[in-house]
């Protein structure tokens, strides 16, 4: 990027399990085992949302586009998940999915403005455990272009906080009462497995960068991430995406590009 080429990133490969509430009560806390060349391997964790989940694998790969499943994956992942729990199954699983890391073949993280261009800061590799270190990763990269670029000016109407969602089945009777009335739209549940409302799909829509398709109002309010996985709230959220937004109701996708859920009518 921006002519630095001298970096060599491997898309590095894992797959995951997603359970069920209902195994909630399968482990307490974050169950590692040894980790190895790849990573930490792979783990079995609740969730903050009450589910459980399994994973990952590592393989590394070419297509850095490539975040399909397998079945060779999935059965790598139950064999080493079931020598932390023995008993496990697959009752419970509800879904799942794959994701890509960018593996940095130093093993280490890398910060560094670009020998291109000066405007320019490159974070490589960051990865595991990228997340817990986000927040001093912040501060310093701030410091490190701060000490080059004197001339940026701090935003005074900066907000270093949004305005939390609603989230209708977090409220209590007294609130929802008073939210329904106000609008009745949250008093139509959409998606029943994690309890939805209209209302909540029509500020996932309405917000600055809102959703445009159904991962993204999936991502945004957790429709569709329950046991039926979409199954009986996937159509009326395509519904409410095509009215919403002015646009015919077979132009909805499901995460963008070509991956349309209705083409025309049959009848």
């Amino acid at each position: 990027m921006f002519g630095d080429t001298q970096y060599h990133i491997v898309p590095r490969k894992g797959e995951y399990f997603l359970f069920d509430k209902t195994a909630a009560g399968m482990v307490n806390h974050v169950v590692f085992q040894c980790p190895t060349i790849m990573g930490k391997g792979v783990l079995i964790a609740p969730t903050v949302h009450g589910n459980v989940i399994v994973g990952p694998n590592a393989i590394d790969i070419e297509d850095k586009e490539n975040c399909a499943t397998t079945y060779e994956g999935a059965n790598e992942i139950m064999e080493k998940a079931r020598r932390s729990i023995i008993t496990l199954g697959t009752r419970d699983l509800i879904t799942a999915f794959a994701g890509l890391r960018a593996h940095n073949e130093c093993d280490d993280f890398i910060i560094e403005f670009s020998q291109n261009e000066k405007n320019v800061l490159h974070l490589v590799g960051i990865e595991s455990p990228g997340l817990s270190a986000a927040p001093a990763i912040a501060k310093h990269v701030r410091e490190q272009y701060l000490s080059t670029h004197a001339t940026v000016n701090e935003k005074s109407d900066f907000k270093p906080e949004r305005t939390p969602p609603i989230r209708f089945k977090e409220l209590d009777n007294e609130a929802r009462r008073a939210l329904i009335d106000a609008d009745k739209a949250y008093g139509r549940v959409v998606c029943r497995c994690e309890t939805i409302t209209e209302g909540e799909i029509l500020d996932a829509i309405r917000a600055p960068a809102g959703a445009r398709d159904v991962d993204g109002v999936k991502r945004r309010t957790s429709a569709g991430m329950g046991r039926c996985q979409g199954g009986f709230c996937g159509s009326k959220v395509v519904e409410i995406l095509a009215k919403e937004l002015g646009v015919p109701i077979n132009s909805i996708t499901k995460f963008g590009g070509n991956s349309g859920i209705l083409f025309e009518k049959t009848k």
